[in-house]
């Protein structure tokens, strides 16, 4: 009897060190600071397209959950837009140059039949070019059409604190169906750009910026004057952005597939015309989170300015390396008849989803100019690849 107790014993103590080790394995995979964290009460974002072994959406489930996670565009309901306006033309009251700007979804075209939901100022992606002078009084009048709070920042423009666009610091998130004025002097003169800075990451990688230029007193006279906004996209096969539904989509280089200059995507980049003897500028304006050494083919530029301030000793360079936030801008005389190639020299980045040519290049072409291949191709009816 006294060892047939003890077998019994032996068994119930089996069973407790069991059941008590699948109660610490719970409680160490609820607590795990790199597992999901979901319970009853806190529920990870998901997409509500997301399949199993998506991710991409695993990535969101995981990420963070500062910010509300707004829910995936309505497409039925978005139009698309495939062009971009001119530029923003102000209104004059009492002095002041008023801009009227609205934040709202569109479908944006990358390419012909390639379209990527996203989040635009006035009806565009990137938002229209804002040109005004050194010393203009300024006023935006902006409207929040998205389906969660805004803000815009005058990125490198010498704005009041109160302007600065900075939310919890210098005002208020602008939630949705609101408006704010903004009001500032423009200045110092350079190249700048606007852009949210409310839940950031998420609404640059939707496309809220644009370019804002403002052209200084005694600045040399160009016959061209181009801007090229660089940008990165994660465009999922359906057409969604990469950001919808999800609390944070993660800067994976490898996530990025999609690159556009000026919202464009090669072989639909519009190309930077000039004529024989132009004195040319361009403006190159990093709107994305990774950098692009933009090289030109067939000459050297000569870099004139860095963040908008003009370089006390400027330098050739046929590569400049354009990091996030940054702008470069830089001259050259149109002296070499031909179309030639400007472009991104990661390689990867003028693809459009891994499918070179595309992505970040397009060509300065001399106007009415055609060399040999180009005559050739002609000659059997042909177009060549930058038409």
């Amino acid at each position: 009897m006294k060892g047939r107790g003890s077998q019994t014993g032996f068994v119930v103590a089996v069973v407790v060190v069991v059941l008590a080790a699948v109660a610490v394995a719970k409680v160490a995979a609820g607590s795990d600071g790199d597992g999901d964290k979901t319970g009853p009460s806190q529920a990870a974002p998901t997409r509500s397209t997301a399949t199993e072994g998506d991710g991409h959406a695993d990535e969101g489930r995981k990420g963070e959950q500062a910010a509300a996670v707004p829910l995936e565009t309505d497409r039925a309901k978005t139009p698309v837009r495939s062009k971009a306006g001119p530029r923003l033309e102000p209104t004059i009251a009492d002095g002041v140059k008023v801009f009227a700007l609205t934040a709202e979804p569109v479908q944006w075209e990358l390419v012909p039949g390639k379209t990527v939901t996203a989040w635009g100022y006035n009806g565009q992606v990137p938002g229209p070019e804002i040109w005004v002078n050194e010393g203009d009084k300024v006023r935006v009048e902006f409207t929040n059409k998205l389906p969660a709070p805004t803000v815009i920042h005058w990125h490198g423009i010498g704005v009041p604190n109160e302007m600065d666009g900075v939310p919890g610091m210098t005002q208020d998130p602008i939630d949705p169906g609101k408006s704010f004025t903004y009001e500032f002097e423009a200045k110092p003169s350079g190249t700048f750009w606007y852009h949210s800075h409310n839940d950031s990451a998420r609404q640059l990688d939707m496309g809220l910026s644009g370019a804002f230029m403002i052209k200084g007193k005694s600045e040399p006279k160009y016959d061209r004057d181009f801007v090229q906004l660089l940008d990165e996209w994660i465009r999922l096969p359906d057409g969604r952005n990469g950001w919808e539904g999800v609390g944070h989509a993660g800067h994976n280089p490898g996530e990025y597939n999609w690159f556009t200059i000026n919202g464009k995507s090669f072989p639909a980049t519009e190309n930077m015309m000039v004529k024989q003897g132009d004195r040319v500028r361009v403006r190159v304006i990093n709107a994305g989170y990774q950098a692009h050494p933009m090289h030109l083919h067939g000459k050297r530029m000569l870099v004139v300015a860095k963040d908008g301030a003009p370089l006390p000793a400027p330098y050739q360079a046929d590569t400049v390396l354009v990091g996030s936030g940054e702008r470069y801008d830089f001259e050259f005389l149109a002296d070499d008849p031909g179309a030639w190639m400007f472009h991104c020299h990661i390689l990867h980045h003028i693809g459009n989803d891994t499918v070179e040519p595309g992505g970040l290049m397009n060509f300065v072409i001399y106007e009415g100019y055609k060399n040999a291949y180009e005559r050739q191709k002609e000659a059997r009816g042909e177009k060549t690849g930058h038409q």
